[in-house]
């Protein structure tokens, strides 16, 4: 007797592999730049190209010309003081901006801090001036 998952197990292997046996493939001509073909009784494809750290890159893209790259202008010719303008002119507006936004926090909330002692301290005042004017007109009468 057949266990039915080792049969499904297998019927599953038989699909990736294409449901042939590697005997009964159908060997074709491979392309001219095609890699070469797989051993017959492997599945899964396989690393045919090693790399190494340090090696050159491959063939196709070693035969480049290095006139394809730009050249890149030495660090020298750039003028420190037009680098200095250009970066500040693409800063100050925001530098204002940022600055103008917080002092702008910064400042109501000091008015509203200031105003609140400043009420707080006048609500005194004018207690203090009205118990004055009553304690006065009650004395006269």
């Amino acid at each position: 007797m057949s266990d039915p998952l080792l049969d499904k197990m297998d019927a599953l292997l038989k699909k990736h592999q294409g449901g042939v046996e590697p005997a009964q493939a159908v060997k074709a001509e491979p392309a001219p730049n095609a890699p070469p073909p797989l051993p017959e009784d492997a599945w899964l494809p396989v690393l045919t190209d090693v790399v190494a750290v340090g090696e050159p890159a491959p063939p196709g893209l070693a035969n480049k010309p290095a006139e394809a790259v730009p050249p890149v202008p030495p660090a020298t010719s750039v003028d420190p003081e037009a680098l200095i303008e250009q970066i500040m002119g693409e800063l100050e507006p925001r530098l204002s901006s940022l600055l103008r936004d917080r002092l702008v926090a910064e400042i109501r909330n000091s008015l509203d801090d200031n105003l609140s002692t400043l009420l707080a301290q006048m609500d005194v005042h004018i207690r203090e001036i009205v118990r004055e004017a009553i304690a006065e007109q009650l004395g006269k009468s």
